[in-house]
């Protein structure tokens, strides 16, 4: 039983909560996400379940699409509407906005915000965040790929709506408040929606709601292997290959595929069959496809 289901995480839960609730539900012991999202955020996130958990170095590396609400004139410690307020603007001017915003794009240097994930000294930045601790934290290089603006509400304090697509490691909230700095007013991300990751949208995904209300067997949700677009395939030509690679066993391959372990989607006689890794010229099943191969 090993596998990726698509969640659609609703807002003002966390995603170990989400991975806990689907383990409950389903009674299954190994499984994890594929990528952290904030507690305030909705939208894609991925679980995987079984053996499919050794895929979250893929998944980690594929482009993320949001759409983002940051809110002008207001700067929180969190960066986000959770937080307590730190700056408040009594006037905002959007004079510039485009400019600024066109200005994050590309590879930019991020320092990681205290409340987060990453490690200092053993604990977590979250931990010592909560503690009333701040600690020296090294910028970082990131690549926020597009910004769009799609729309602007004007206010006291104005709010703007975001497409952004962004490689791993960028905050979308440390974004909302460096773009609220340079404009000089301060800012903070009021909400956010994951919308994509690599070619998976939310049209692919199941609202958590129904996975734990309706849901009868875990596999039903599994994402065919096919939606991996981005990733490498390698077709097998010869059955005994085909029917190792079903019983989870190590395929040799008949010539040198790579000199570096790569993950590749598995196909036989024009049809996925599962995800593997490859090792120079050993194929090794990480999850099979639910089918009947003939």
């Amino acid at each position: 039983m090993d596998g990726v289901i698509n969640v659609i995480k609703p807002p003002l839960i966390t995603s170990f909560k989400v991975v806990e609730l689907i383990k409950r539900k389903f009674k299954v012991r190994h499984i994890g996400h594929l990528g952290v999202l904030d507690p305030i955020a909705s939208g894609l996130l991925q679980v995987a379940v079984g053996s499919a958990t050794k895929l979250f170095d893929y998944f980690i590396t594929l482009k993320r699409a949001y759409r983002v609400e940051l809110l002008l004139g207001i700067a929180t410690d969190t960066q986000d509407s959770a937080g307590t307020p730190i700056k408040i603007s009594d006037e905002v001017s959007l004079a510039g906005l485009e400019e600024v915003i066109n200005s994050f794009k590309g590879e930019i240097l991020q320092v990681p915000p205290m409340y987060s994930t990453l490690h200092y000294k053993g604990r977590r930045l979250y931990e010592l965040a909560r503690e009333g601790m701040e600690v020296p934290r090294e910028p970082r290089k990131v690549i926020i790929e597009d910004i769009d603006i799609l729309e602007v509400k004007d206010g006291k304090y104005p709010r703007v709506i975001l497409d952004v697509v962004c490689q791993r490691g960028a905050y979308i909230r440390t974004l909302c408040n460096d773009i609220g700095e340079k404009l000089g007013v301060g800012g903070h991300m009021a909400s956010l929606i994951r919308t994509r990751i690599g070619s998976i949208d939310l049209t692919k995904a199941y609202p958590l709601t129904e996975i734990l209300e309706r849901g009868s067997s875990i596999v039903d949700y599994f994402m065919p292997w096919t939606l991996l677009e981005e990733m490498k395939k390698i077709e097998l030509t010869v059955k005994k290959q085909m029917d190792d690679f079903i019983k989870g066993k190590p395929v040799p391959l008949f010539k040198l595929s790579s000199s570096k372990r790569e993950f590749v989607s598995v196909w036989y006689n024009g049809t996925c069959i599962g995800v593997g890794r490859v090792s120079q010229d050993t194929l090794s099943p990480i999850a099979i496809e639910r089918l009947n191969v003939s």
